[in-house]
C-alpha cells in the first residue's frame, strides 16, 4: 500500500509539474530607421526539434507559447529585413521572457545575432513582488496574507481587521486575489503553510488577470507531492 501511495503521489507531482512547466516568449519588432512596427514576420525557435513560432500582428507584436522551460535562440525572419537571431534568451516556468524592442535594418540580407543572455526588463514586472515558500515559512505574520503581502511594502495598507489590504489607496473589494488560477475578491482562508508561493502585483497588472482598480495577489498552493516530501523531511 506504502509503494502504491508513493507512486500515485510521483504520478501527481509529474502531472502538476507538467502543468507549469510551460513558459512563453514576447517581444515587439520594429524598423530601426523609421521605428515603425514590421508586421507579417515569422518568429520561431527550435524546441526538442520542433519548430514553435508566431507571426508579428500589425503593431509588430509576437508571442511563442507554450514553450518548455530552457534557454532559446529566437530566429526572426522577414523578406524585406533578412533574417536576425536573439541568441540565449531564457524561459522560466509560468513566465514571460521579453525580447524587448527588437530592430531590423530593411534591404539587410547578412544575419545578425543578437547576444540576450542578459535579463531583460519585463514591463509587466515592475511593480511585481515574489514572495517564497521559505520567506512565508519564515515571516513573522504568516498567519495572515494581508498583513504577509503588506510587510515591507510602503504601497499597501492593511484594514484594522486585517480583511481588507488597500494598493495606493483602492477602495474595498478593489484587490483582486487568484488562489490556483481561481480568482476572488476576499481574503482566502488558506494556511500559510500550504502555499507554495506568491506573487503581489502593486501596479502595471498584467492584461491576463483583467480589469483591476486594485493590485493582484496571486497565490499557488502546494501540490500533495510537496506536502509529502516536506512531512518526510520533518
Amino acid at each position: 500500500m506504502k509503494t502504491i501511495m508513493t507512486l500515485a503521489l510521483a504520478l501527481l507531482g509529474l502531472g502538476l509539474y507538467a502543468q507549469t512547466s510551460f513558459g512563453e516568449i514576447k517581444g515587439t519588432l520594429f524598423d530601426e530607421e523609421t521605428n515603425e512596427p514590421i508586421p507579417f514576420a515569422n518568429v520561431y525557435v527550435i524546441s526538442n526539434g520542433n519548430t514553435i513560432g508566431a507571426t508579428t500582428d500589425l503593431d509588430g507584436k509576437f508571442t511563442i507559447k507554450p514553450l518548455p522551460a530552457g534557454t532559446y535562440d529566437v530566429t526572426i525572419s522577414t523578406v524585406e529585413y533578412g533574417k536576425k537571431i536573439l541568441s540565449g534568451l531564457e524561459v522560466k516556468p509560468d513566465e514571460i521572457a521579453w525580447t524587448g524592442d527588437v530592430t531590423m535594418v530593411m534591404g539587410n540580407m547578412i544575419d545578425q545575432i543578437d547576444i540576450s543572455a542578459n535579463k531583460l526588463i519585463n514591463p509587466e514586472e515592475t511593480s511585481k513582488v515574489n514572495i517564497s515558500a521559505d520567506q512565508i515559512k519564515n515571516s513573522p505574520v504568516r498567519t495572515d496574507i494581508n498583513k504577509m503581502v503588506a510587510a515591507g511594502n510602503s504601497n499597501l495598507t492593511v484594514s484594522e481587521d486585517g480583511n481588507e489590504i488597500y494598493f495606493r489607496g483602492s477602495r474595498n473589494g478593489d484587490v483582486l486575489y487568484l488562489v490556483d488560477g481561481v480568482k476572488m475578491r476576499g481574503k482566502p482562508s488558506l494556511p500559510s503553510s500550504g502555499i507554495g508561493k506568491m506573487a503581489v502585483y502593486t501596479g502595471g497588472v498584467p492584461a491576463k488577470y483583467g480589469d483591476t482598480m486594485g493590485g493582484v495577489i496571486v497565490i499557488e498552493s502546494k501540490s500533495f507531492f510537496d506536502l509529502y516530501y516536506e512531512s518526510k523531511r520533518d
